[in-house]
């Protein structure tokens, strides 16, 4: 007897609720399969693996409105 068809037997004697905790974990388990073959895909130490973390979510500013902020900020803190 394999191990899906022992786990299929024990199932059907639990109550819905049980199944349903079983049905979770076995959801996470698989997802975590997922995650761990598609981070394998990328090499350690890649700066692709971290595309996107540092995304804005408005346009990025202009070269000028940059210029302001640091003479503002360099203004205020050597006053």
């Amino acid at each position: 007897m394999t191990a899906a068809e022992k786990l299929y037997e024990l199932i059907q004697s639990l109550p819905e609720s049980q199944v349903n905790e079983v049905l979770n974990f076995a959801e996470f388990l698989h997802q975590k399969q997922l995650n761990i073959s598609q981070s394998q895909a990328i090499p350690p130490g890649m700066l692709t693996g971290l595309r996107g973390i540092a995304k804005r979510s408005e346009a990025a500013p202009s070269d000028h409105e940059l210029q302001a902020e640091y003479t503002d900020y360099l203004t205020q803190k050597y006053q």
